[in-house]
């Protein structure tokens, strides 16, 4: 059910950019993009997961903006124990403050935010002692967010990029993706 709940909020996020018409400077959004992420937990028992990532960036001042993400978690990562398989549900919502450095067609983008994550387990994620292994990770609450990333322009309007972000102690995330800019 949250799988459905996170991917309803990232469609009305896409669709609300792309229903954003008129690309006067009155315009809620200045950029969309979509991506596909490698997801990986600190635990070493677990293998990579992917997720679909869905953002919509606003410009506020100068080189300062916001950007809204949404990340729906595809194939989980997945952990052997017991003799038992064991996954991690992840969906996240995040609002992140952001600074680009323009160097001709590349840019630079940090960023820092609060992210709203859900994260189930039947294995502890944050271990890798066998002893501890049994206790369950269940966490849904705001956590801070942040990371780095890189975009190259291919035109005025089109961006491909790549982007780091750590969500607390919990999952590592990167991302590859393109961006259109209205």
């Amino acid at each position: 059910m949250n799988r459905l709940l996170a991917t309803c909020i990232a469609g009305l996020l896409v669709s609300t950019a792309l229903s954003a018409g008129d690309v006067s400077s009155e315009s809620y959004l200045d950029r969309v993009g979509v991506g596909f992420a490698m997801q990986d937990v600190k635990n070493d028992k677990f293998d990579t997961g992917t997720a679909l990532v869905l953002n919509a960036g606003k410009d506020i001042y100068s080189d300062m903006g916001i950007e809204l993400e949404g990340t729906v978690g595809l194939s989980k990562p997945e952990a052997k124990f017991n003799g038992k398989t064991h996954d991690v549900d992840f969906w996240s919502l995040g609002l992140y403050g952001t600074y680009i450095w323009k160097i001709n067609k590349l840019s630079i983008k940090p960023r820092l935010g609060v992210v709203y994550e859900s994260i189930k387990s039947t294995l502890n994620i944050h271990t890798n002692n066998d002893a501890l292994m049994d206790s369950k990770t269940i966490r849904k609450d705001l956590a801070l967010s942040g990371g780095i990333g890189a975009a190259y322009n291919l035109t005025e309007n089109y961006k491909i990029f790549t982007n780091f972000t750590k969500f607390e102690d919990d999952i590592n995330q990167l991302t590859f993706g393109a961006e259109y800019k209205f």
